[in-house]
């Protein structure tokens, strides 16, 4: 892979990074909220109200996290030049796929395959 397009997808990362820091940062203030909601329920409708937002921030800001340390793997590779293999068949993964996923850890082939077992 040239120069150019590992700056290209290494600023795509970068971006991308960014993003998912806004969003665990959201979500934590939106979980504090939450919390801070349930001391105030009237009643049981509230309560399950607030335990469901709480529970979609939780999970929303687990998703978070795990991308998160995927985008910074995928930045590593980048450094170490490691960046854009196949963990699997050691192929590389296309432009293409890495455009759109840049954190990809397996080419199309390999990934079609997980999926199906």
């Amino acid at each position: 892979m040239d120069a150019k397009r590992k700056k290209e997808l290494k600023e795509i990362l970068m971006d991308m990074k960014a993003l998912k820091l806004t969003e665990i940062k959201q979500n934590a203030e939106e979980k504090e909220n939450a919390d801070s909601y349930q001391h105030d329920a009237q009643d049981f409708a509230d309560t399950a109200t607030n335990a469901y937002d709480k529970d979609i921030h939780l999970e929303l800001t687990e998703k978070n996290k795990k991308m998160l340390i995927d985008i910074e793997d995928a930045l590593n590779k980048i450094e170490e030049g490691r960046f854009g293999k196949c963990e699997r068949c050691a192929r590389d993964i296309s432009i293409e796929r890495l455009k759109v996923l840049p954190f990809s850890k397996l080419c199309i082939k390999c990934q079609s395959g997980t999926e199906k077992k």
